[in-house]
Formats: structure tokens, C-alpha cells, sequence
């Protein structure tokens, strides 16, 4: 128990004795508490006891978590997260923890199931079809209770407010807030083929610039014809950084969002595009035959020893990231350039679950957890002193004895946690770095027109859930080259006409329209 519980359950003990004492209308009589006959001393003791007996119990919030693997100190840091918790909130935490690549099939059955759930991470691209189903709570009669996570968000701390309906739903992520592509690759064995990574320039409009690609996984399958060269489960989907994606892509601001008009991205040249070298790559026997299906990420298979490359959105430390992650040196080659889009500062949010029991309590934990230094290193790095510890420069390192094959537990997620800048950064990082992301999040970005606005879509919920369906039989295997782009891509979008995509593009227009008129 707190010693300010005890304390105050004491004092109140002693006022209760005091008011005892006196009588007549409130006037002091000569008595004192030792000789009055119906006084009774309380020890310490006793109100310790009293206290006991009425303190409140600790709330069990249930929180979902993204790893990208649980490993086998999983449980210790579970349990060190509860503790941390109880000590500082009164709270006991039962922490969820799934990989990315079951992550939103679970968790959606999770939500249309009520479970207990308190907090939840939420995908931009399902986080329409969540608030449509019901799954979310609007968090604005909380923002007092969220008052320091708000402010230590800055402008982008309402990024997933839906004006129209006077909704927040949720928090974005403490982290960069523009996410270029790029493409990492293993430097020993660029060495071993002589290939100089900052000599390949890809420009996405210009698709003869991915013949570089072709000519660099060309030469790394000759040297390890066993190994596969590029994959990795949401590897390509970053593909579609070059549009505002308006939440759910479904409708888009082509050009990094330098337009106003809404768009089915599907049927544009360069989704087209980025198909057909999807296609060539595939047909080359650079990526696995599950490219489609897979659910492991490219860290994940970098790190099992067999993969060359992947796509990941970047930063200024992406490759010291990814060497902490895998075990090997990288190199990163940026494609694009650098767009700013709600749909990207809301990647994934922090929500309150409809389910949650106690949304206050949820609420207060939720701001607890975007400044809390030991929960955000707990929940990155592991248990201080077995999976990690601080470095003289002030970084975090792994303990003598540890490393990247034998950790129990160590993510290098921070970009999916709610505050990594509040914790530390991983050795090899300049011990700057987060100052660096500040400038990173501000300097040659292109700031789309659409930027701040999320459009409602609950009057379009059925064709959102009809077409998201759609989108889920058909994108990544193009996109992977799993199927023919020139066969399937217009039965793709025939299927997403017929479940009603332009009535969704024809409310996006109509709501962006009258934001921007508002902003005028």
C-alpha cells in the first residue's frame, strides 16, 4: 500500500477522535482523548489495517501489445510491466502480445467477440470499419485524464479526430511522422558482389530506375542461389506511401497527396506498375513461393539467416534498428521521397476498447504509458540487467553475455510503441537520434493537402467492409507478383465497383471537400 494512503487513512483516524472529543454544539470541552471514557487511541497498526481493509482494489487492464517475436523472456517482462504498473497506478497489467502478421485477424475477432480489452493498437487502414463496428470509444470525454500525452503529442495529437462526428479515436505513436521506403539489404553480401548501395537511386516515377533492382537481386542470387532475395509479410504494402491513403486507401490523393481529387489508386498506372515488377521479381525466383501468405516479417526472416533484402518504411536510424533486430550490418536504399499524411502519423493508434470495464482507468494508464521511461524500455528491450543495459553514452546495450541470438527478450519496435523517445535509444545510434527524428519529421517533407482531415465512414460502412474484402483477396498477391497483373487487376477492381467503391470515393470527396472549404 502507498504510504500516502496510510498517511491520509490515519489523519482522517485521528479526525474522527478529535470531533469525538469535543461536544455541546462544538464547544472544546476540558476532556482529553485519554481521560474521555468514549475515546479510543489508534495505533499506526491499526490504521494500517483500516486501510487494508479500504483501500481500492488494483484494476486489471488488458492491453494488446505488438511484437515482433514474444521470445522466451516474454513472461518476465509481462510480469515486470504488471509490477511497474501496480507500484506507480494501482493497476495490474495482463499484456497481449501478438506478432504483426496475426496481429489485426486476431484482434478484430478479439473486438467482435467483447473481450476484455482496455487498450488496442488500430491500423489506419481498419481504423473506419473499428469505429463503424462499435469496436472503439470516442476518447474526448477523457482528454483531461490525457492531458500530458496530448501535450507531449504536439500538433498531431488530434491526427484521428473525425470532425464530422466529434470523434477521437485514439493516440498516435510518439515516433517519426513521415515514413519514406526503402529497401535494406545485407552488407556483407553487397561486399561479397561489389555493390555499392549508395549508387543505386530509385525514383518511383520513374519505373526504368528498378532495373537497378533487378540487376542487384540478380547478383545476389547468383551468389547464394539457395537464399531468397526479397520478401517479408507487409513488405510491398509500403508500396503505397506515394499516396494520401485517406485512412483506408480506399479512394486516395495520388502524388503524395499534392491534388485534391479522389482516386481508385488500383486502377492508376502506377499501382499497375508496381505490379509488374512484383510480377518480374516473382517469376525470377527472387521472393518465396508464400510471398502471398506469409506472415513473417522481413526482420524476422533476415534475422532466421536466409533473406538478402526487404522493404520497410525508414529513418534516420534504420540501419542500426534493423542490425539490432536481425544480427547483421545493413545498408538502405531510400525510394521515394518523404509525404506526410494523417493516414501515416496514424499508422497505428492507441484506442480505448469499447470492451474496456473501466475506460477511466484505461484512460489513466493510457497517458501513463506515453511518458513512462522504464514501461517504454520494458516493453522495447526487455528487462533491464538480463536483456539490456545503459551504456556510458547514456544508450541502451545488450549485457555482457547477451546478444542478438541468445536475448530472452529484445523487439527494436519502438516505431509501433506509444513513446519510444521516452526511452532509450539502442547502442550504435548517435545519443541524439531523437533529436534527429524531430528534424526529420519537419525538413523536405511533402505536406499532403489532405493532411489533418479523416473522413467519416460510417455511412459507407457496408461498402468499406464489402471492399476491404475485396482488397484483402487481391493486393498482396499482386503486389507480390503471386498473380498477373494483366489478368487480375481489372477482375480486381471490377469486384471492388460491384461493392460499391465509388459510392466510398464519392463521401471522401464530399467530406474532404467541405474540410477544405472550412480551412479556407
Amino acid at each position: 500500500m502507498h504510504k500516502r494512503s496510510v498517511l491520509s487513512l490515519l489523519l482522517a483516524s485521528l479526525l474522527t477522535l478529535s470531533l469525538a472529543s469535543c461536544g455541546n454544539g462544538g464547544e472544546s470541552t476540558a476532556e482529553t482523548p485519554a481521560s474521555s471514557e468514549e475515546s479510543t487511541p489508534v495505533s499506526v497498526e491499526d490504521s494500517e489495517e483500516v486501510s487494508a481493509e479500504t483501500a481500492e482494489d488494483p484494476y486489471l487492464l488488458h492491453m494488446v501489445l505488438v511484437v515482433a517475436a514474444e521470445g522466451t523472456g516474454s513472461d518476465a517482462v509481462k510480469q515486470a510491466v504488471s509490477d511497474l504498473a501496480l507500484s506507480e497506478l494501482n493497476m495490474e497489467v495482463d499484456l497481449n502480445m501478438q506478432t504483426l502478421g496475426t496481429l489485426q485477424q486476431t484482434l478484430n475477432m478479439q473486438m467482435a467477440a467483447n473481450e476484455d480489452l482496455d487498450l488496442v493498437p488500430i491500423a489506419s487502414a481498419t481504423l473506419t470499419s473499428s469505429i463503424a463496428s462499435g469496436y472503439l470509444l470516442n476518447l474526448n470525454p477523457y482528454t483531461d485524464i490525457l492531458s500530458e500525452a496530448i501535450e507531449g503529442l504536439g500538433d498531431d495529437a488530434y491526427a484521428a479526430y473525425f470532425p464530422e462526428t466529434d470523434f477521437l479515436a485514439g493516440l498516435p505513436l510518439h515516433k517519426e511522422r513521415v515514413n519514406p521506403v526503402g529497401l535494406v539489404v545485407r552488407r556483407d553480401i553487397m561486399e561479397e558482389i561489389g555493390v555499392d548501395a549508395a549508387d543505386i537511386v530509385i525514383d518511383p516515377d520513374d519505373y526504368d530506375s528498378f532495373s537497378q533492382l533487378d540487376a542487384l537481386f540478380a547478383a545476389a542470387k547468383e551468389a547464394h542461389p539457395d537464399m531468397t532475395i526479397f520478401s517479408g509479410y507487409l513488405g510491398v504494402q509500403v508500396q503505397n506511401t506515394w499516396v494520401d491513403g485517406l485512412n483506408d486507401f480506399l479512394g486516395v490523393l495520388e502524388n503524395y497527396g499534392q491534388t485534391t481529387d479522389v482516386t481508385n489508386w488500383y486502377e492508376s498506372d502506377q499501382f499497375y506498375n508496381f505490379c509488374t515488377i512484383g510480377r518480374r521479381w516473382f517469376e525470377a525466383g527472387y521472393e518465396s513461393a508464400d510471398a502471398a501468405t506469409t506472415t513473417d516479417t522481413g526482420a524476422m526472416l533476415m534475422r532466421a539467416g536466409n533473406l538478402f533484402s526487404y522493404f520497410t518504411h525508414i529513418k534516420p536510424n534504420t540501419n542500426v534498428e534493423v542490425e539490432a533486430q536481425t544480427g547483421y550490418p545493413v545498408d538502405v536504399i531510400q525510394i521515394g521521397k518523404k509525404g506526410k499524411y494523417s493516414s501515416n502519423i496514424i499508422g497505428c493508434i492507441y484506442s480505448i476498447s469499447a470492451a474496456s470495464e473501466d475506460p477511466e482507468k484505461a484512460a489513466e494508464f493510457m497517458n501513463w504509458m506515453y511518458q513512462s521511461r522504464e514501461f517504454n524500455d520494458l516493453i522495447n528491450w526487455g528487462v533491464e540487467g538480463v536483456d539490456w543495459e545503459e551504456k556510458e553514452d547514456g544508450t541502451a546495450g545488450y549485457p555482457e553475455g547477451v546478444d542478438a541470438g541468445n536475448v530472452g527478450y529484445h523487439q527494436d519496435f519502438g516505431w509501433i510503441y506509444p513513446n519510444q523517445m521516452a526511452g532509450h535509444a539502442w547502442e550504435g545510434n548517435d545519443p541524439d537520434v531523437w533529436e534527429q527524428y524531430e528534424v526529420f519529421n519537419t525538413e523536405d517533407i511533402l505536406l499532403s493537402k489532405a493532411n489533418g482531415f479523416n473522413y467519416d465512414g460510417s455511412s459507407v460502412a457496408s461498402e468499406v467492409a464489402a471492399c476491404s474484402a475485396v482488397v484483402d483477396q487481391y493486393y498482396v498477391a499482386l503486389l507480390t507478383g503471386s498473380m498477373d497483373p494483366d489478368e487480375n487487376i481489372p477482375v480486381f477492381n471490377e469486384a471492388l465497383y460491384n461493392s460499391g467503391l465509388q459510392t466510398i470515393i464519392d463521401e471522401k470527396q464530399r467530406q474532404l471537400d467541405a474540410w477544405l472549404a472550412e480551412q479556407e
